[in-house]
């Protein structure tokens, strides 16, 4: 990274408020791509990962409903561990971006075991699985957590965050729509060469060198400028601290806001190709519905930085749950069959483009927790409260996952078969109304009881400034 951006001579202030700093063209861009990067991998994790189990690793809807059970039982240890280690420690060279650049080899080398299919039996099958799938989950919040920390030590002018992250989950939504169309599609070419199974993993191999080399090039592009707090050898983060940020307010409800939007994602995303294969009879169409959820999505995130000025953020939230309630509705109503696939398809838009505004806001708005808490307790312990968060997004990965192949199993289902009227109408069900009445319930939950505004950020700020001897 050119020297000059590390110099604090060299930083441009966008107020005289502390910590107000403008970010730079290639600092952005080099943070954005590094979520461009994850989701090259982690979204072949959301949109396949059950589907391939299932219809291509041979293992039982029952039995992935238990593994995804057990892994996030084990996020409720690992997540919080990470985020305590991250506020325990002080590496020379940044406070998190290193994570990013020390974890992108281990990460794209187990991307690429979660995708192979050994010759093994059945009950080693299932074992493998179950240690690939939980290493690459570890993995991934061992780069994540610290990435996302870092925002709110870049710059505190939330102008700034939100045209930062708008960008970023931009790109990030982009690199879903790569990993929707080339994993299925550049996979079934490779049939011809060799077997599907081969084929997924040459793929996710493809896609993992992609993304190590940008998660190493994008990590060294992060500028530090606010200084973390200093840690006290005496006083150390710990699991109180957990505790003492689980029970506040803003922290609580934005975890079930991560909760409620990545719920609706995980299931559409879980439920799509099943339903592509068996409702709509379009097999042939399980890339195109995948691809038009993340293509919506990003024509919906750079819209946010202009919704944010026009109605503000909250607002702003509750517009994109009720866009991925309307367009689950719209998928609800469409008849059996591919005569139908327009309005599937459009109702899947309307979820894209909802979740693309959600995309945008709401990694703008998870700082406002941190500062929060900070406000609070007098610890600036970024990872931790995003751990607490994250827990949001991971559990959703249990609804989203182990729910769908947990009612598909009672209604009977079995891969590659004709399927029972029963596992159609579960899977109408889970594909469309499980998400409407997500997003419905969760609407109803932020705008009750999430009362951080523009207004109360710029207080909380000042007043840790004073309080940290930032300001005269």
């Amino acid at each position: 990274m050119n020297n000059n951006m590390k110099d604090p001579a060299n930083w441009v202030k966008t107020s005289n408020r502390p910590g107000y700093y403008r970010l730079g063209g290639k600092e952005v861009a080099g943070y954005a791509s590094i979520d461009f990067a994850m989701n090259l991998v982690f979204q072949c994790i959301g949109l396949y990962i059950s589907y391939f189990y299932t219809d291509i690793f041979g293992l039982k809807a029952s039995h992935v409903a238990m593994l995804f059970l057990v892994s996030r039982f084990w996020d409720l240890v690992n997540d919080p561990m990470m985020g305590t280690i991250c506020e325990r420690l002080s590496p020379k060279r940044g406070k998190y971006w290193v994570y990013v650049m020390w974890g992108s080899i281990p990460f794209g080398v187990v991307a690429i075991l979660t995708y192979s299919t050994p010759g093994f039996s059945y009950n080693m099958k299932l074992i493998w699985a179950a240690i690939t799938y939980n290493l690459l989950n570890m993995l991934y919040t061992f780069i994540i957590q610290p990435y996302a920390s870092a925002a709110s030590i870049m710059t505190n002018d939330p102008d700034e965050r939100t045209r930062m992250q708008s960008i970023r989950m931009t790109l990030a939504q982009a690199g879903g729509v790569v990993c929707a169309v080339l994993l299925p599609n550049l996979s079934g070419f490779l049939t011809r060469y060799m077997t599907l199974a081969q084929g997924y993993m040459v793929t996710t191999a493809i896609m993992a060198v992609v993304m190590v080399a940008i998660l190493q090039w994008g990590s060294h592009q992060i500028v530090e400028r606010i200084p973390p707090q200093p840690i006290d050898p005496d006083n150390k983060a710990g699991i109180r601290d957990i505790f003492t940020t689980i029970r506040l307010g803003p922290v609580f409800v934005m975890l079930l806001l991560f909760l409620g939007v990545y719920t609706i994602s995980q299931i559409q995303s879980t439920m799509g190709p099943y339903y592509m294969k068996y409702y709509a009879d379009s097999e042939n169409m399980i890339s195109w519905f995948s691809m038009i959820l993340m293509l919506a999505s990003v024509i919906g995130v750079p819209s946010v930085p202009y919704l944010t000025k026009k109605i503000k953020k909250k607002p702003t939230v509750i517009l994109g749950l009720a866009l991925c309630g309307i367009g689950s509705l719209i998928i609800y109503l469409m008849p059996q069959g591919s005569g139908s696939l327009g309005g599937m398809m459009a109702g899947r838009a309307v979820v894209g483009l909802g979740y693309g505004i959600l995309m945008g806001i709401l990694w703008s708005i998870v700082t406002d927790p941190i500062e929060y808490s900070n406000w609070k307790t007098g610890h600036a312990y970024g990872a931790i409260t995003l751990t607490l968060v994250g827990l949001g997004l991971k559990f959703a990965m249990v609804i989203g996952g182990s729910l769908p192949n947990a009612v598909l199993s009672a209604a009977g289902y079995v891969a590659n078969k004709t399927q029972s009227a029963e596992v159609i109408t579960a899977i109408r069900n889970l594909t469309a109304l499980l998400p409407f009445v997500v997003a419905l319930a969760t609407i109803v939950v932020f705008a009750v009881f999430y009362k951080l505004d523009e207004e109360k950020i710029s207080q909380i700020q000042q007043e840790i400034a004073e309080r940290d001897g930032a300001v005269n």
